[in-house]
């Protein structure tokens, strides 16, 4: 197993327990001759590798709590004879979020020259603060910790230079050392053009907006509170009002003016330019996925898309530090300035080998949008979405998951995300049994999704006929077993789960509303989930369970039309809402609950009345969102050989996002995340109709 040889845990004295703590680790390497070179990280934050000035890495890979994977990084390339300078540039945020678990900071490290080691932490490594990093900053959403600001003081060339920090470093806390597994990206680079720009006009009296990631921050969601705070960018940009104007210029931003810049997709990285200064001025980079009114919208979202510098008069070389998602670059100059080459680091999967050209234009856009999702929600583990949370939620993994084995013929990075959650026994501040929505991640305030645990054990059941690793099957026993155990707690007389604890999750619609207090499609899916375990671990009195929860749910929730979403208990007796949902039909024939055979009208119905051109006579019946709605419409119409209503459906789903972004989205809107990792499971049905147009030419153009 990869393991630090004489490195030990280290951080500046008495500041590892500080939150949003950027450190800068240097070494001095004297090379003559090698044919190789390796630099070994493990740290509790996030890092950026430098040698001699240059951008070499970002990381690291995410493990579960108290465990930490170690990048081992090839530097051969970027060595020279002679002195070089290996910056190891730390955040050890110690907050709260679903992105990074809040941990005391630490960095461990190694750089091995020709399999020796050279220099480790805890002898050769120095260290300073980043003096132009503002620490007190606000966090960048409710689900990631601070977003950066700047106040540059001068050309700093401490990452190329000779000189040494100076700051006293001691031995601090680590965790246990795992390796990383996953590929390392390999840092592409895309370029952005400039296609609009305009004035920019003070307002003193604004209403600034302050959403849960500012108002709840205390004990739980660490932060710093807004007297506190010595940057809070996005209140500084709600007092701009921006007038669009054409400019007779390409470069150049005057003051009080702004330039937007559009990369060709939507992508994810580091942002880096080049600017000059002709005075001192302050600089906002806003940035989002998507324009609202040929804007930038920075609190779209709910994120802080803005970074904040001031600089100095003069030259200056930016990149920032963490990655971020856009499509869109917005810079505001408080200043006269020029900026130059504006481009993407990209931090994203390596290239796929997957052809697209097989599909018509339209088709073939989707699928490529469908990779790039992908890609950018697949590095270290299955990712929901790049910008917002970048968190490893449960129930998209199980499509993600699939995605990756078609594209990739293996589970890799499904394995690495299903160990981590191995890592921690009981979960700090969840129910006894529960497992969190997302993993590695803080519980916020003890939330918890328990149908997210539920598609778990179906994802377990999926991996397994993937793999046939049955060895992390069985690592997953206790768990599962400990699982039901706090299910069972919850099944009322007639053995379906009522009055469930947390975050009751069906999908972003009506449906969300309709969860108390039997609410069926959980219940369809808990019959499923136990099939699964009854599966894995031969259990067949959880199938003959599963049965009975399935013939009770076909009692009480079918109306003789459709499936109602859920019961309310009154006077001690059930009482069906009368509330139906197009979500809640797709529940019932994704989870054999119903079948053509037993429901062919509904389904017929379903197939023909619903969906993206939906019958308006069904008005009762409130429509379906992204995910997971239309997705299980989709699984539906492919399991029964609606082949041409399938693509028909996807070009109607995907299309507008594709040509948009270049990537699939959160929901059927742009009101969240335009780029997320289970919208990738497009691509599929796609390979599968691809098979079914070569055999029976079920694919014509004129449907494009």
């Amino acid at each position: 197993m990869l393991e630090f040889s004489k490195a030990v845990s280290v951080w500046i004295k008495d500041k590892e327990n500080e939150m949003n703590h950027r450190v800068r680790f240097k070494t001095i390497i004297n090379c003559e001759t090698f044919s190789s070179a390796e630099v070994l990280i493990a740290t509790s934050g996030i890092y950026n590798l430098y040698i001699n000035g240059v951008f070499v890495a970002y990381g690291p890979a995410r493990a579960g709590r108290g465990h930490f994977r170690i990048d081992e990084i090839d530097v051969s390339q970027f060595l020279s004879k002679g002195k070089n300078s290996v910056v190891i540039e730390v955040c050890g945020y110690n907050s709260a979020s679903f992105y990074i678990q809040k941990y005391s900071s630490f960095l461990t490290a190694e750089v091995y020259i020709d399999k020796k080691a050279v220099a480790w932490t805890g002898k050769d490594f120095t260290a300073q603060e980043n003096p132009h990093y503002i620490q007190k900053s606000q966090r960048y959403s409710y689900q990631r910790p601070m977003v950066e600001a700047y106040n540059i003081k001068n050309n700093d060339n401490f990452l190329e230079n000779y000189e040494l920090g100076n700051e006293e470093i001691c031995e601090v806390l680590g965790g246990i050392y795992l390796p990383r597994l996953t590929k390392y990206p390999l840092y592409e680079e895309i370029e952005a053009v400039s296609i609009s720009n305009g004035d920019v006009e003070y307002l003193e009296n604004v209403e600034i907006t302050y959403d849960r990631s500012v108002t709840q921050v205390g004990e739980e969601l660490s932060g710093f509170a807004i007297n506190e705070l010595e940057a809070f960018p996005t209140s500084e940009c709600e007092h701009f009002r921006f007038l669009p104007r054409d400019f007779d210029y390409k470069k150049e931003i005057q003051k009080n003016t702004y330039k937007i810049y559009e990369f060709p997709f939507c992508t994810t990285g580091m942002l880096n330019f080049q600017i000059e200064c002709m005075e001192d001025l302050t600089l906002y980079i806003l940035f989002d996925e998507v324009l609202t009114d040929g804007l930038v919208d920075f609190l779209r979202g709910d994120c802080a898309n803005v970074i904040k510098y001031t600089f100095p008069k003069g030259k200056h070389s930016i990149r920032f530090f963490e990655v971020y998602t856009m499509k869109y670059v917005q810079a505001v100059a408080l200043g006269d300035c020029r900026i130059e080459n504006i481009a993407m680091t990209e931090y994203k999967h390596p290239p796929i080998d997957y052809d697209t050209s097989v599909f018509p234009e339209k088709i073939k856009k989707i699928a490529d949008a469908a990779i790039e999702s992908f890609r950018q929600n697949s590095v270290d583990l299955f990712s929901d979405c790049p910008s917002r949370e970048r968190a490893g939620w449960l129930c998209d993994s199980y499509f993600t998951a699939q995605t990756e084995y078609l594209l990739l013929g293996n589970n890799n990075i499904e394995k690495c995300f299903l160990e981590n959650f191995l890592h921690e026994e009981d979960y700090i501040g969840l129910p006894k049994g529960m497992v969190p929505m997302c993993y590695p991640a803080d519980s916020l305030f003890g939330m918890f999704i328990p149908q997210w645990s539920l598609w778990l054990l179906l994802e377990l059941e999926k991996y397994f006929e993937r793999t046939a690793d049955y060895e992390l099957i069985e690592k997953f026993k206790y768990k599962t077993e400990k699982l039901l155990k706090y299910f069972t707690c919850f099944e009322n007389s007639d053995g379906l789960l009522e009055k469930l604890g947390g975050w009751q999750f069906v999908e972003w619609s009506k449906a969300n509303d309709l969860v108390d207090d039997v609410n069926y499609p959980t219940n369809m899916l808990y019959s499923r989930a136990l099939k699964s375990v009854a599966k894995l671990y031969n259990r067949p009195e959880l199938e003959i369970k599963a049965e009975n929860i399935k013939k009770t749910v076909l009692e009480q929730s079918f109306n003789g039309e459709f499936f109602c979403d859920n019961a309310i208990r009154k006077n001690g007796e059930l009482v069906l809402s009368g509330e139906s949902t197009e979500v809640c039909q797709y529940y019932a024939f994704f989870f054999n609950i119903a079948d053509k055979e037993s429901h062919g009208k509904l389904l017929e119905s379903l197939i023909e009345h619903f969906g993206p051109s939906r019958d308006s006579k069904y008005e009762n019946i409130h429509p379906a969102n992204a995910f997971i709605g239309n997705y299980l419409r989709l699984e539906i119409l492919m399991g029964y050989g609606e082949y041409r209503k399938a693509l028909e459906n996807i070009s109607d789903y995907f299309s507008y996002m594709a040509e948009r972004t270049g990537t699939l989205w959160e929901n059927t809107g742009a009101t969240a995340s335009c780029n997320h990792g289970f919208a990738s499971y497009v691509l599929c049905w796609l390979d599968e109709l691809k098979n079914k147009i070569m055999k029976e030419e079920l694919l014509c153009q004129e449907l494009f």
